[in-house]
């Protein structure tokens, strides 16, 4: 993008004379604004959130919003749902590089900025339930003031209690419907890399949110579990080497072990959501076969 001084009056009249010639011989119009252009409001809020955030601008010349993307909005209420009604040629996708993904859009009849979270990939996590408020604010500023101290909480915790829900799924099948010795490995397997991929986000979120220091047989389970998670190989290594023999097997153990009462240490400060328990809860049904989430959508955005 290029940006035009207006301290030259001459040069910037000449540009302007230019770039509506150009426009006139591509048979394409120019249209002038007051309004501030949306890929600098979404690169101001990006700068005023926590961690490294990415802006994809997106154009829609047919000036809508495509309806699958608002599919993906993952809200309380449908404040976003009017958009697909107005002209609306363009919207901003912010990411975090760890999972959060924000749609930023404008609204078209009273100049509002909205920023609304989307769906967490169904690959990696199964939600259910209303999701975080959407941000409504007149300026960038008071967008990412919002975002950090309303909407990031508020996803963060719906995402840790999705997880808790997963893995409270997984440890009641194997619980209940998993007979000693006659376990279908590779369902076991699954819940297990599961229950492995969620837990250093709720061990995590808990020694963040703790208002004291866990004791006694608390800080017993979370040092088993850290201890654990250290010496598992990590991604990106040799793909064809896999990891060690023995480590499976005890991370099973373990898991089958300790599971049940890490949750319990992890859901003492996660289940203090903010919209309250009657909207969002842990899932502590029987499931009679493996979870669904085992199996896995297939669907990506």
């Amino acid at each position: 993008m290029h940006r035009l001084s207006l301290d030259h009056h001459a040069q910037a009249r000449e540009a302007l004379a230019r770039l509506h010639q150009t426009a006139r011989d591509c048979e394409a119009k120019v249209i002038t604004s007051e309004r501030p252009y949306l890929g600098d409001i979404a690169h101001a809020v990006a700068e005023g959130l926590p961690g490294q955030w990415t802006v994809d601008i997106e154009h829609y010349p047919n000036d809508n919003i495509p309806a699958h993307l608002m599919d993906w909005v993952w809200e309380a209420s449908p404040v976003l749902s009017p958009l697909v009604k107005y002209r609306n040629s363009g919207a901003a996708i912010l990411r975090d590089g760890g999972g959060t993904e924000l749609l930023l859009a404008e609204r078209p009849w009273d100049g509002q900025y909205l920023v609304a979270a989307l769906l967490p990939s169904p690959d990696h996590l199964h939600v259910i339930g209303a999701g975080p408020g959407t941000i409504a604010a007149p300026t960038a500023h008071a967008v990412a003031a919002s975002v950090r101290s309303r909407l990031l909480p508020e996803f963060e915790q719906l995402v840790n209690l999705a997880r808790l829900r997963e893995v409270q799924e997984d440890l009641d099948w194997v619980r209940e419907s998993v007979e000693p010795g006659t376990s279908p490995a590779m369902d076991l397997d699954a819940a297990l890399d599961r229950f492995l991929t969620h837990a250093p986000y709720l061990i995590a979120a808990f020694r963040r949110t703790s208002a004291v220091p866990p004791t006694g047989q608390d800080a017993i389970v979370l040092d088993r579990f850290e201890t654990l998670l250290a010496a598992r190989p990590q991604s990106g290594g040799d793909a064809g080497s896999g990891p060690e023999p023995g480590s499976t097997d005890e991370a099973m153990a373990v898991w089958l072990e300790s599971g049940e009462a890490l949750v319990a240490v992890v859901r003492t400060t996660t289940v203090a959501s903010p919209a309250g328990p009657s909207r969002h809860t842990v899932s502590t049904s029987v499931p009679t076969k493996p979870p669904a989430a085992a199996a896995g959508t297939g669907r990506t955005r």
